[in-house]
């Protein structure tokens, strides 16, 4: 399954590259005056069936083309990790943006965590990933591959739905990637979701969201 799921992102990363070849030039950083910045702290409740919620705070920090995260309850439970990293743009109707960047993991899990953030827009349809390796100190049998994966529409302005996808080690099941439906809505600087992982079997779960940019 995760060998599926790493061939479609390659095969949509293939298919970004050839458009942008047509119509875009090469990547950039991102490093505009107008860009002042922006902070975004967002939190997720995991709802497990008998099992206690995991709440997940993120804290993400952008200014002009760095970008800075701080999470808790992310790789697993009581763990913390600070990355960092700079985003590449490139594109006008169909816009790109990579994110590479690099984690220090540290409490139950600790490593180095090399990852990428990466995002598509085009039009009313949107994809955006977030995908890290951690490297465990404890010993290479413990490397695990995280991610957070996205394909949307945007039906109304405020309106954000689509498909996603998790792999992480906050909950274990017989597969090895968590797919599910969600929908998010917006109301000025804040930001509700609902995931509902593995609709209709009994590895079911739900995610819950709320963020506020300032």
């Amino acid at each position: 399954m995760r060998t599926l799921f790493l061939i479609s992102c390659m095969g949509l990363l293939h298919i970004s590259a050839v458009a942008l070849k047509r119509e875009s030039a090469p990547p950039t950083a991102v490093d505009t005056s107008e860009n002042e910045g922006q902070t975004e702290l967002l939190v997720y409740d995991y709802i497990f069936p008998h099992e206690k919620d995991v709440l997940s705070p993120i804290l993400y920090a952008d200014w002009k083309s760095v970008h800075a995260e701080v999470r808790y309850n992310y790789e697993d439970l009581h763990t913390a990790s600070v990355f960092g990293g700079c985003r590449f743009e490139t594109g006008e109707k169909l816009v790109v943006g990579a994110t590479p960047v690099l984690g220090i993991v540290f409490g139950n899990t600790s490593g180095l965590a090399p990852g990428l953030l990466l995002d598509l827009a085009y039009g009313k349809f949107d994809f955006y990933s977030e995908s890290e390796y951690v490297i465990d100190y404890s010993g290479s049998e413990n490397n695990f591959f995280y991610t957070w994966t996205e394909l949307a529409i945007t039906p109304l302005e405020n309106l954000r739905t689509g498909i996603s996808a998790n792999r992480t080690r906050l909950y274990q099941s017989e597969l090895d990637v968590q797919k599910g439906i969600f929908a998010q809505y917006t109301f000025q600087k804040a930001t509700a979701g609902f995931h509902y992982f593995n609709p209709f079997t009994d590895d079911y779960y739900f995610v819950t969201s709320i963020s506020y940019a300032f």
